[in-house]
């Protein structure tokens, strides 16, 4: 019996060198390229906040913010992160119902808060911190220390672009994704 050559299969989009110069697919795109690292390396973050801590990633990601840049209201939790704003009073009012932060009124403005995180939840966020940081370090395996500094640099100046573009590129009217998004626009 000849022995058939086996059919070339397709390359995955994880043994696909991107073009970021001349892409021709989706998967010469930025915007995929770090979705599928953020994908692959927040499921990781997000199954050792579950698992071992009782958290989520987004509870993790609001308790890192605050213990960062310290006491803010939601409305710049929000603007900080990539969690819209509705998401983040969900998380924030998890976080308080673990005790995990504290609300603090705004001194003469009553309906204003500010957040804080507890002394519980700085001791969670000591433990939990290193383990992220294993996960960080193995992201960057292999690369220098020069390397890693091109990388943050080249990150903030995509952020930077990023705030631009979408400045100048969003939509003239948005749609509201509370009201159906794409699929209230889509023709029956």
């Amino acid at each position: 019996m000849r022995h058939m050559p086996s059919k070339p299969q397709p390359m995955t989009a994880h043994e696909h060198v991107p073009d970021f110069h001349a892409p021709d697919s989706i998967l010469d795109l930025l915007n995929l390229v770090l979705y599928e690292i953020i994908g692959l390396s927040g499921s990781l973050v997000t199954r050792i906040c579950e698992s071992d801590y009782g958290i989520t990633r987004e509870e993790w990601q609001l308790m890192a913010l605050l213990t960062a840049l310290g006491p803010m209201s939601p409305s710049d939790m929000a603007a900080r992160t990539a969690i819209d704003r509705s998401q983040v009073s969900k998380t924030l009012a998890g976080l308080g119902a673990k005790r995990l932060v504290v609300r603090q009124r705004v001194p003469g403005d009553a309906r204003r808060v500010h957040l804080k995180i507890s002394s519980k939840g700085l001791e969670l966020y000591q433990t939990l911190m290193p383990r992220v940081v294993q996960v960080h370090h193995s992201l960057l395996d292999g690369f220098s220390q020069s390397e890693r500094q091109r990388l943050a640099q080249d990150l903030f100046r995509i952020k930077h672009n990023a705030l631009q573009t979408e400045q100048a590129f969003g939509p003239a009217t948005p749609v509201p994704r509370s009201q159906g998004g794409s699929r209230r626009r889509w023709p029956a």
